[in-house]
């Protein structure tokens, strides 16, 4: 599979009538308004469109979302005129049971990400993209549209999403804040996406993160911190009060920390391992070892053993890296 241009991209765009327009499983706020961004834009073309997510919604800052999303594609779509576009999924099985569900329509892929396996018959990926509504941002443009003011909040909501509020960009990111710049000369709001990130949230939340925090376990010098979310956790306080993105703020303000790994209890037979960077390490190109995938900086995927032995994997695997004692800190 060829890596195509923008150019054939936005000619299948204004080919296709009708759209299936999906995202990845478990749901994030890049995902889901890339899908939103996009079929607003297309819907404005007259296309047909429908937006499909598997879930579950439970992160706060878009479990409002869900009553937009189909759960199945609709059984009556023509595959001769309808383009499936699935985003910010670097493989297809990202997007669980509707993978079935769209064989025999044309694919297109958009994404942003470095590590998966090309799949898609119709791809535009830009691995140094910081997200996939800053992608769906150059496809409006580069139709000669201005996103309008609704779509501009969406797509500024997604890319502060997969940027921590712009904390994670570089110095050559001057094209992304330009972006972000137009998107507010179009109506979105910084101070209203930063508190539908920050704000808002439960005092379970809160006191939940303090758990965590308490437990923070310290190795390879102090420059990796595991954190475990249990069983008992989940039960107490449900999966709906988790704060990862603050959680991740917070120990990454520690002297020397450089990576952070987060194992969370999912179900009896499930634990997901979120993986996260501000160095050199790349955190990606270990979960995929896992059979998981990301970016260089913000990785993860699941497993079905115990805690304590994956733990004791990612703790000699970086430790290794960092070229230090894999010792409690």
């Amino acid at each position: 599979m060829k890596n195509t241009s923008l150019n054939r991209l936005l000619s299948s765009l204004d080919q296709y009538e009708f759209f299936i327009i999906i995202g990845h499983e478990e749901p994030d706020g890049d995902a889901l308004n890339s899908q939103l961004a996009l079929g607003s834009f297309l819907k404005r073309k007259g296309k047909q469109i429908s937006l499909v997510s598997t879930g579950p919604f439970v992160r706060p800052e878009i479990n409002h979302l869900e009553k937009k999303f189909l759960k199945h594609v609709p059984a009556h779509l023509p595959k001769s005129s309808t383009l499936a576009v699935i985003l910010d999924c670097s493989t297809l099985d990202r997007i669980g049971y509707l993978a079935d569900e769209i064989q025999g329509f044309t694919t297109a892929v958009i994404d942003h990400h470095a590590s998966g396996k090309s799949f898609g018959d119709i791809t535009f990926i830009d691995s140094k993209a910081p997200s996939v509504t800053f992608l769906i941002q150059l496809i409006i443009e580069a139709s000669g549209e201005t996103p309008t003011p609704e779509e501009a909040k969406l797509l500024f909501f997604g890319l502060v999403t997969d940027t921590g509020f712009f904390r994670h960009l570089e110095s050559d990111s001057g094209r992304v804040c330009k972006a972000a710049g137009r998107l507010v000369d179009a109506g979105a709001s910084p101070k209203e996406a930063h508190y539908r990130m920050y704000g808002d949230r439960t005092m379970e939340s809160r006191i939940l993160l303090g758990k965590l925090l308490s437990r923070a376990e310290s190795f390879c010098g102090g420059r990796l911190i595991i954190i475990k979310e249990t069983k008992e956790d989940v039960a107490f306080f449900g999966k709906n009060n988790r704060d990862s993105d603050m959680l991740y703020q917070l120990l990454f303000s520690v002297r020397r920390v450089e990576i952070i790994l987060l194992l969370r209890f999912e179900t009896e037979n499930e634990i997901s391992v979120g993986l996260r960077s501000i160095r050199d390490i790349d955190v990606g190109a270990v979960a995929k070892e896992f059979g998981g995938g990301g970016h260089a900086k913000a990785a993860g995927f699941t497993w079905n053993q115990s805690f304590h032995a994956v733990e004791d994997s990612l703790i000699h695997i970086f430790c290794t890296m960092l070229n230090q004692p894999g010792e409690k800190h």
